[in-house]
């Protein structure tokens, strides 16, 4: 075992991460993109199809210079395009932009234990997002089918979304019939967005509470999350399941190159970097993005639900919040809404919600920005947060320390905040502030900034001492997003000294499950995904008396899941309406760098 690292190192890490794009996984190569160009034709062109109604159909596209015969001799019908007819034919160009982050080569939803046929018809997004969810609950050491012996089905809400949906699915819907291929009846509803995220609760955790899929371009896992805190404090659930995803198409490298919102492989290639090093947020020789391929999941939840079932919390969710940005010129401008956070200074919402843990601006030790190495972007974004921290009275040499994780992973677009919650969850659980790749040479217009401050080698201030942390991310459209997210250990705090020894011994018990659970898949063992088949409170043989049970348990309150995994009983659990102490996350992602 000690000799794996250095056995596989090379052939794992040329394998994951941000690369030149699989095409053969992407299913399309940017750097032979097929053009339909229009040519004239010198000469009559001839040609035979099968049957008089497929000859009729060229005639009706061009009937001034198509004309049809049934040719004996050959026993099929004859199509003519004459001389002069403009016709579409075939090239390649280069774009040049080729270069993402991506899910590890030979990524494999089956190995998860994804059925066949999902495989082959469900939207790679959607199987992405189910990888995610079930990493999730796995992180929590929960099933689906154990959440809801604890919380009504109706009280478990989803609030998933992405930005662009299923761009595959999409591709095909399009394309297919153009090109004449073989149609997929069902494709349309693979690109639907809150399609994406339904499949979550229809083929895994089974619930009924709100569905409520926000699309706010690359800030939807951050309002996603800001959705879900609403939820449980407005009483409208208990558990929530948050995240956001995005996939990578030709339709995103070819706009978002257009725009110039991602860097040019060549020329970044041609400054003498390797395609890692070409996303630089706040670097001098940035140039604009990678996009990147994913998203991740979380589950949100009320403190008292997570101390009553023992699962482990990651980080409390102290504020969650979007704005809008005014009048604008242009769609994708980066802009200064999130300002709006501190309306009121040391009595804003966010300098409110510090204070309910004793916590003041000083606390807050580092921000997961948004930071997409554009020119835009990033001096924006810092001037947000200098602001913001101004007027929460920050003290003058007391850095707030910026990580840019895109340059890591990629930008997942509505995918990136949860990359971002997952890496900021990681960072206080460690006491390390990560040092940011490819930040060579700090942009010098970023002096002006004197809050901000910038590193490239980690920080390791201790255990225990990131205390508060903030995640922003900005999506077209102008809507931003910003996540407050304080230490585990305020949590811990919450709990009465005589619960925490019991409720920490019940997380024991969660993480070694999770371990062994994890390991005996990797192992060849059950796989990680099992698709839910069966309507857990309909009778197996549909009897209508029976399929009454549903209804039933959707207007009784104290209705659990029966042990069994079908049916319901009343009287147990958990219930609603106890007051929100905390909001509580677990996480799984599926991206750049990581099966899951």
């Amino acid at each position: 075992e000690a000799e794996i690292a250095d056995r596989y190192r090379d052939a794992v890490d040329e394998r994951v991460g941000i690369r030149v794009l699989d095409t053969k996984a992407a299913g399309f190569d940017p750097r032979a993109v097929p053009v339909m160009a229009t040519v004239y034709l010198e000469r009559d062109m001839h040609f035979a199809v099968a049957t008089e109604a497929e000859a009729r159909s060229f005639v009706a596209a061009a009937p001034d210079s198509t004309f049809v015969r049934y040719d004996d001799a050959t026993d099929a019908w004859q199509v003519t395009r004459l001389a002069g007819s403009e016709i579409r034919v075939p090239r390649q160009v280069k774009l040049t932009r080729y270069v993402a982050g991506q899910v590890p080569s030979g990524f494999d939803p089956a190995r998860f234990g994804v059925p066949k046929d999902m495989v082959e018809n469900v939207d790679r997004l959607t199987l992405m997002n189910l990888i995610a969810t079930v990493d999730a609950f796995l992180s929590a050491g929960l099933t689906p089918e154990e959440l809801l012996r604890w919380v009504h089905p109706a009280r478990v809400a989803n609030t998933q979304g992405s930005g662009l949906g299923g761009m595959a699915s999409l591709a095909r819907l399009y394309i297919d019939q153009l090109m004449d291929r073989q149609r997929q009846g069902d494709v349309l509803q693979e690109t639907l967005i809150n399609v994406v995220t339904g499949y979550a609760v229809q083929s895994y955790v089974g619930s009924y509470g709100a569905m409520s899929n926000p699309v706010a371009a690359c800030a939807t896992a951050a309002v996603s999350v800001e959705e879900a805190l609403d939820k449980i404090r407005l009483g409208k659930a208990d558990v929530v399941l948050a995240g956001g995803y995005d996939d990578l198409s030709l339709a995103g490298f070819l706009g978002f190159g257009d725009m110039n919102a991602t860097c040019d492989s060549d020329e970044m290639t041609a400054m003498g970097l390797t395609p890692r090093q070409f996303s630089r947020a706040n670097d001098v020789r940035r140039k604009g993005f990678v996009e990147g391929q994913g998203g991740g999941s979380m589950l949100v939840t009320r403190g008292d639900i997570a101390v009553a079932m023992g699962v482990p919390v990651l980080a409390v969710i102290g504020y969650a919040g979007s704005f809008g940005d005014g009048i604008q010129k242009s769609v994708p401008a980066p802009g200064i809404g999130a300002m709006a956070a501190i309306l009121g200074g040391t009595a804003s919402p966010l300098a409110t919600a510090l204070s309910a843990f004793g916590l003041n601006t000083d606390d807050i030790a580092l921000v997961y920005k948004h930071d997409t190495s554009t020119n835009a972007n990033d001096p924006n974004e810092n001037e947000l947060h200098d602001r913001v921290q101004t007027a929460l009275g920050r003290t003058p040499g007391n850095p707030l320390w910026v990580v840019s994780q895109k340059t890591l992973t990629g930008h997942a677009k509505g995918g990136a905040a949860a990359w971002q919650v997952n890496g900021l969850v990681q960072a206080m659980a460690s006491g390390v502030v990560p040092g940011n790749k490819n930040l060579d040479s700090v942009d010098p217009q970023m002096a002006r900034f004197g809050h901000i401050g910038f590193t490239n080698r980690a920080l390791n201030v201790g255990v225990g001492e990131l205390r508060a942390g903030l995640v922003t991310s900005l999506g077209f459209g102008h809507v931003s997003g910003l996540v407050l997210l304080l230490h585990a250990g305020f949590f811990l705090g919450c709990i009465d000294d005589a619960e925490r020894d019991a409720y920490l011994a019940r997380v024991a018990v969660r993480r070694e499950h999770e371990r062994r659970r994890l390991a005996e898949a990797w192992m060849g063992g059950a796989p990680l995904f099992a698709k839910r088949g069966h309507r857990r409170f309909v009778a197996a043989d549909g009897s209508d008396a029976q399929a009454l049970e549903e209804a039933a348990m959707l207007a009784d309150p104290s209705a659990r899941l029966l042990p069994g995994g079908v049916g319901f009983t009343s009287g147990v659990g958990f219930t609603s309406g106890s007051a929100p102490s905390a909001s509580v996350v677990s996480n799984g992602s599926t991206g750049t760098g990581a099966a899951s």
